[in-house]
């Protein structure tokens, strides 16, 4: 996303070179968990900045608010040039009555939480203003992000376009741009909620307003587009052995293991749909369904798959599962160190060792080759001279 190049990986991290970061903020926009976000101004700063705006323009008697995010950059010398030519020319109309522009450090730094959150404080619109000479990669990101925004909001049963993407070089450009802005339904009651710097909180707390708002019935779940950061994983449980390897990849606690069983858990609130379980599951069981579930059951965490713990033929210690040692039996029978003796997969790993170093078969193959390899290097050979 980076235009500056200025992020990297770091292992399993990220790190941004602050010699090269323009401070656009645009990592912040697509960041799925709120890993990346401002120092300032942060989150709920800008959320009192909307609400402020939004809440002093309806107590003036305003209606049906847009709000015009813009850059310092391009957009306030636009706005300023537009303002100026409609009242020396009169040729356009200048900035309707009902649009609030509201100045950002770059146009890209802000997303569908801070969206979101401005049409539950009573926002009819939300409309980010860019030019030409916009990186290319902002704008596709704002556009991805306007679209799983406006996809929500319809879900919720909020009627018309609130979020929109102005392209505008010139005061012209913009003037049509403005008029053509048809006002959203807006909420019967704006929330008063406080910012919170925590991402996935603030989408929590716009949604949830947003959802209380809603005409019943109310919607249980909104089906998403690709790339979404909210979603359920599927699970398929004839393929899946329980081997946990999607709970060590995940990043977000959605997938968990129990302690207690073998079973593989998935809290949906959590999850970011980054799709690093799906690429880790060696046996290719785990898909991703974008939606947002709207429901209680979104919090609580859900078995996905289970099954019978296998025992130990030693010491009868449960570990693993049936299937994983049928999965294990089936790709390993052959291996060496397995070929013959298969009992061993199905031992524990404390009774496996015992049984390698006591079966008088391996141990009598330890003493062969330890005598191979010390006859193979003799005292007297290490003083004979090489030819």
């Amino acid at each position: 996303m980076c235009s500056a190049a200025a992020i990297t990986h770091d292992g399993d991290r990220i790190k941004v070179n602050p010699n090269l970061c323009a401070g656009c903020g645009a990592c912040t926009t697509v960041c799925p968990s709120g890993a990346l976000a401002y120092a300032y101004p942060r989150v709920p700063d800008m959320g009192l900045r909307m609400r402020t705006l939004l809440t002093t323009f309806a107590r003036a008697g305003g209606t049906a608010p847009a709000l015009l995010l813009h850059g310092r950059q391009h957009g306030t010398p636009l706005i300023e040039r537009l303002g100026r030519l409609a009242q020396a020319q009169g040729r356009l109309d200048g900035m309707p009555a009902r649009v609030i522009p509201m100045e950002l450090h770059h146009p890209a730094s802000t997303g569908i939480d801070l969206w979101l959150a401005a049409v539950a404080y009573g926002a009819a619109n939300v409309a980010v203003l860019v030019g030409s000479g916009e990186a290319a990669q902002y704008v596709a990101a704002l556009r991805e992000q306007i679209a799983l925004g406006q996809t929500i909001l319809a879900g919720l049963g909020m009627r018309g376009q609130h979020l929109h993407l102005l392209q505008a070089d010139t005061p012209g450009a913009l003037d049509a741009a403005l008029r053509d802005l048809q006002p959203g339904a807006v909420v019967t009651q704006p929330a008063r909620f406080n910012g919170v710097p925590d991402k996935r909180g603030m989408l929590d707390l716009a949604i949830g307003h947003l959802l209380d708002q809603a005409a019943t019935p109310r919607p249980e779940q909104i089906m998403l587009q690709a790339g979404a950061p909210f979603g359920a994983v599927n699970i398929n449980k004839a393929a899946c052995t329980l081997c946990m390897a999607c709970v060590g990849a995940c990043p977000e606690s959605a997938l968990m293991d129990n302690a207690d069983a073998p079973q593989l858990r998935f809290v949906e609130k959590n999850c970011v749909q980054c799709g690093l379980c799906e690429s880790t599951c060696p046996e290719n069981a785990i898909t991703l369904t974008p939606r947002l579930l709207l429901t209680a059951a979104a919090r609580q965490p859900v078995i996905v798959n289970e099954a019978t713990p296998h025992y130990c033929i030693s010491c009868k210690k449960p570990f693993g599962t049936v299937q994983m040692i049928d999965t294990m039996l089936a790709k390993l029978a052959l291996h060496g160190a397995f070929a013959g003796n298969t009992d061993r997969l199905r031992m524990c790993g404390d009774c496996r060792v015992v049984d390698l170093m006591t079966s008088k078969r391996d141990a009598a193959a330890t003493a062969t080759a330890t005598a191979a390899s010390g006859d193979s290097i003799a005292p007297t050979d290490l003083k004979r001279p090489r030819r």
